[in-house]
């Protein structure tokens, strides 16, 4: 066993692929798979499930993920210690929800990048939901997810508060609009586990909408397209829309403060400390 098999099975485990291990790595997939055969046999342990269709941890997968993990982390940690120029090396791959990586990661990362340049760096996007499980997992370091996030393992810090509001096409102007149509609202929407979504979907309720359909789609722009078009509505913060969207024919209805504030939050395992590169960007997304 040596630290380029555990780098090989890291690698299958994030990305849930022999395929895009073996680009990543340099290598072929035989060689990736022989490598994760090899970790198994040593172990005496069952690390991965795999058919014609998925390939996913074992709990005792999942269990070795984070040992092999904070194994690398140490390494990093101490040839940055013994680097002659002391700038900290490795590679960190965080989750956002695809309207925090649009509107806010950019700036952020850029800080980041810039004062960490030998960082390598993955951004993945998501739903809360999917996001927690993948930290939680340890196949991400850390997440943007937005509401209010609760869990014995997990350090949540808050960002910013997005002022979330409705956004329509010329069809709807308020909510009283809303309220008044006699057709079913379509919501257009992430899949089940958006925190946005969960919102959207009590606020209507709470004012009395029952005839709601739900249209999910996976991309940000493919949304936003959608609602212009009069398709259905949508929940985002307003400052994404007046950033990023300003030039399209969109229109923001306002909705009641305690829908309205929305936290974005950044979460990470309790037990990181191993990943100094974790806590650098922490340290830097939460500089004031």
């Amino acid at each position: 066993m040596n630290i380029n098999d555990l780098k090989i099975f890291i690698s299958v485990a994030e990305y849930e692929s022999i395929t895009k291990s073996a680009a990543i790595n340099n290598t072929v997939q035989s060689n990736v798979s022989a490598r994760i055969k090899y970790l198994e046999e040593q172990l005496g342990l069952k690390l991965l499930i795999r058919t014609t269709r998925i390939l996913e941890l074992t709990e005792e997968g999942t269990q070795f993920l984070k040992v092999a993990k904070e194994i690398v982390n140490t390494l990093n940690n101490f040839k940055n210690s013994v680097s002659k120029n002391g700038s900290p090396t490795g590679a960190l791959k965080i989750g956002s929800l695809q309207s925090v990586a649009s509107l806010r990661a950019p700036d952020m990362l850029q800080r980041f990048v810039s004062e960490y340049p030998d960082m390598g760096f993955t951004l993945k996007t998501g739903t809360t939901d999917e996001l927690i499980k993948k930290v939680l997992s340890f196949k991400l370091d850390g997440a943007f997810v937005a509401g209010k996030v609760s869990h014995p393992d997990l350090i949540v810090k808050p960002v910013i508060t997005e002022k979330l509001c409705i956004v329509s096409s010329s069809l709807y102007s308020s909510i009283e609009h809303l309220n008044k149509s006699t057709k079913p609202i379509k919501l257009i929407v992430f899949s089940k586990g958006c925190s946005y979504r969960d919102i959207l979907e009590e606020l209507l309720t709470e004012i009395g909408l029952r005839k709601l359909k739900f249209v999910e789609m996976d991309s940000l722009d493919s949304m936003i397209q959608s609602v212009e078009n009069g398709l259905g509505i949508t929940l985002l913060p307003e400052a994404l829309i007046k950033k990023q969207y300003a030039y399209r024919s969109l229109s923001t209805i306002k909705i009641p403060a305690k829908y309205a504030q929305c936290p974005t939050v950044f979460i990470r395992m309790k037990d990181s400390a191993s990943n100094k590169g974790l806590q650098l960007f922490e340290d830097s997304i939460l500089a004031k």
